[in-house]
């Protein structure tokens, strides 16, 4: 409320000296004037009494009623008095301060009801015996909101209203009556008028609610409810032997904040108010936030602000988790986001999604303001029930067939010179990694509950995908290193690197990778999708080594069809085999899905459904591609695949009837048995090369 102070009125002069009147029958020094005052219910209300030279050091005192001065009357009403001597006097709501200096004293009224209306006197002790100076008091106590509507007479007139509680309200505390009552006239105005001072709106309603905190030695704690707010008010004292995290809630949003470290840095006390409007996010809506042209945001919540009322040193010791509650289910297709209001829009800035499911979000800000959730949809990442369906098809497929090439290299028998480390251990992460994804994403709504779960099935599946993806890249490595030298290849010779050197890169690295990515921020893992964040580019800790071993990849490939290429060229091609060719070009288009090749699709995929489809299958079928050309065209696998199925089946045996030895994968060797030559064309003197073909112009393995 505001301080109303003490003017002259048209009923009287207000003089620099009382006039004095003996009035020997009544025993009084009288005024003739009245000052008149006017104040708010649950505000406050100044009376200002000056009085003439000499009175300094008599009592001063505020009296009730009619306070009769005569001799025989000592049943006088008075609220406050000073003693002779004393220049302040205080008693509950009202309070009196004598200015000697000026020759005034002030009477404070907190916490004005109705029933403070009527006759008060400014009074002052004679000296007289029972003769007392008084000017008489006519105070008037008004409807706030009644007041508020007849200064602003159109609705529409927000600028009217905020001025007006600018101005009238400005002692430190309200009572709750009227905080409430100005809230909900400023904030039933009509939306297109609130809009336009969105942020002087917010503003003049955190100064409010800041206006309930009342001073304590030890903790208090208050909610309330109005037509258009809900909220709490939490404050805490000295005296308060409290430490940790503390939770203010409302049925539409809880605030954990750690207000006993608040209090550390403002001598023992502070207080904090959570406020949540039942409307603003019609009026401060999701077309404020900015998103990408393609996008279509909308607000998921109410918006609700956060205020640390008197606090000096307003820096968290910690961050504040904001748990707010959806008006509607979230799908898989929309990204959640937790926004503040910044003067004219919603920015992300200092505040990400802790947690977050289909019914509430948890959003983590290192700083206090107005806040809400914002959902962004793009209609390219909408979910397609045919695309879905499609996508857990192609990966039961790869998930079959990675199963087949996990237990043939751990079972079979290969040539000594044969290294398979690389592809078991690609096979294995594949298979957990597309496992672990399909499970995740089929059970997306139950998992995204548990935050720590989520947490946990994202930080596995990163450590998967990246072992992928450098298992991939250790196999592109060896089999550059068998295709570069392919003239020099001796009978004998062990291609690619040793298991004692892949094994450390292949999983060190991505512990390292997680490790660093962890330490740097640990509140990344598990984000809507129980995947990595967005935020603070965290989502680089993967995408950023996958573009660089693709792009490796991809060069090695290059590199290796060049080779072959030019190696070919050299041999007299008319002696060659169409159908081996053809196998050989199967092989090389094969061996690029295995060296992930297709994931570069993934950055166009979202721009096209075809591309779309397209890479959600050459991705998943890379186990596939593994148990194509390593497994089922190797004649030395499929003859072991005869024994197996000779030794298991019901009905006897049949004869193993293939012949010759297997070669490694897309490899010359010189001169094996049943093999058909590639002369030197012409008179070159360099060395006879074969591909090793059956009879029937299959691949044979050495």
């Amino acid at each position: 409320m505001g301080k109303t102070l003490v003017k002259p009125t048209e009923s009287g002069t207000m003089h620099t000296y009382f006039p004095i009147i003996f009035t020997l029958l009544l025993g009084v020094y009288s005024v003739e004037s009245v000052i008149r005052v006017t104040g708010y219910v649950g505000g406050s209300a100044e009376i200002r009494c000056p009085y003439d030279g000499g009175y300094e050091i008599y009592s001063k005192y505020l009296c009730r009623g009619e306070c009769p001065a005569a001799i025989f009357c000592d049943n006088k009403d008075i609220p406050v008095k000073t003693e002779e001597g004393q220049t302040t006097a205080s008693n509950g709501r009202f309070t009196l301060h004598d200015n000697t200096t000026a020759r005034v004293f002030t009477v404070t009224i907190t916490g004005l009801t109705a029933g403070d209306c009527g006759r008060y006197r400014c009074a002052i002790t004679s000296g007289f015996g029972s003769w007392d100076v008084y000017t008489q008091v006519a105070l008037t106590v008004e409807d706030p909101t009644i007041k508020l509507r007849e200064e602003c007479k159109e609705e529409a007139d927000v600028d009217c209203m905020l001025k007006f509680i600018n101005k009238t309200y400005t002692e430190p505390t309200l009572t709750l009556k009227v905080v409430s009552s100005l809230l909900d006239v400023l904030l039933e105005a009509p939306a297109e008028s609130l809009v336009w001072r969105g942020e002087a709106v917010l503003q003049a309603t955190e100064t409010l609610v800041s206006k309930l905190v009342e001073p304590t030695r030890n903790i208090t704690s208050s909610r309330f409810r109005t037509n258009t707010t809900e909220g709490e008010v939490l404050s805490i004292g000295p005296d308060a032997l409290l430490t940790g995290v503390r939770r203010l809630g409302t049925a539409k949003a809880n605030l954990d904040i750690d207000l006993p470290g608040i209090a550390r840095n403002n001598n023992g006390s502070a207080s904090v108010v959570l406020l949540v409007y039942n409307s603003m996010q019609e009026v401060l809506n999701a077309s404020f936030f900015k998103t990408g042209a393609n996008q279509r945001p909308t607000t998921m919540s109410n918006v609700m602000s956060v205020v640390l009322p008197n606090a000096s040193n307003k820096t968290l010791p910690n961050p504040v988790n904001l748990t707010i509650y959806h008006e509607r289910s979230a799908s898989n297709a929309e990204v959640v986001s937790c926004v503040y209001w910044n003067v004219s829009a919603w920015i992300k800035d200092g505040c990400y999604v802790s947690a977050t499911n289909s019914t509430h979000t948890v959003c983590s800000c290192d700083h206090l303001s107005t806040f809400a959730l914002i959902v962004s949809i793009d209609p390219m990442l909408e979910s397609d029930p045919v695309v879905e369906i499609l996508n857990t098809i192609f990966m039961l497929i790869g998930l079959v067939f990675l199963t087949l090439a996990v237990m043939t290299f751990a079972l079979c028998r290969w040539n000594p010179r044969v290294s398979n480390v690389a592809r078991l251990n690609l096979c294995v992460c594949l298979l957990l990694a597309h496992a672990l994804f399909l499970l995740t994403q089929c059970f997306l709504g139950r998992i995204r509950i548990h935050a720590a779960l989520c947490k946990t099935l994202a930080g596995v599946l990163h450590f998967l995908f990246l072992c992928s993806f450098v298992w991939m890249s250790i196999e592109a490595v060896m089999l550059f290193l068998s295709v570069r030298k392919l003239r020099q290849v001796k009978a004998n010779d062990r291609a690619g690197l040793h298991w004692k050197v892949t094994l450390p890169i292949g999983y060190g690295i991505p512990l390292l990778i997680m490790g660093v990515s962890a330490g740097v921020w640990s509140d990344g893992y598990g984000s809507e999708k129980c995947w990595l964040r967005a935020e603070r580019g965290f989502i680089w800790s993967f995408r950023g080594p996958v573009f660089f071993i693709l792009a490796g990849n991809i060069i090695l490939f290059i590199i290796i069809i060049i080779t072959i290429y030019s190696t070919l060229k050299e041999a007299r091609s008319d002696v060659s085999n169409v159908k081996y060719t053809r196998v050989l070009v199967f092989k090389i288009m094969a061996q690029c899905m295995v060296l992930g090749c297709p994931w570069v699709l993934g950055i166009f995929s979202t721009y096209s459904p075809v591309l779309e489809v397209l890479f959600l299958f050459l991705t998943s079928q890379q186990g596939t591609a593994i148990f194509l050309i390593h497994c089922l065209l190797n004649t030395e696998v499929r003859r072991q695949y005869r024994t197996w199925w000779q030794k298991f089946r019901p009905y006897g045996h049949l004869e193993a009837s293939s012949t010759g030895s297997g070669t490694a994968s897309v490899s010359v060797t010189l001169q094996p048995q049943n093999a058909t030559t590639l002369p030197p064309a012409d008179n070159a003197t360099a060395p006879t090369i074969q591909w090793p073909v059956t009879q029937d112009g299959e691949e044979k393995r050495d």
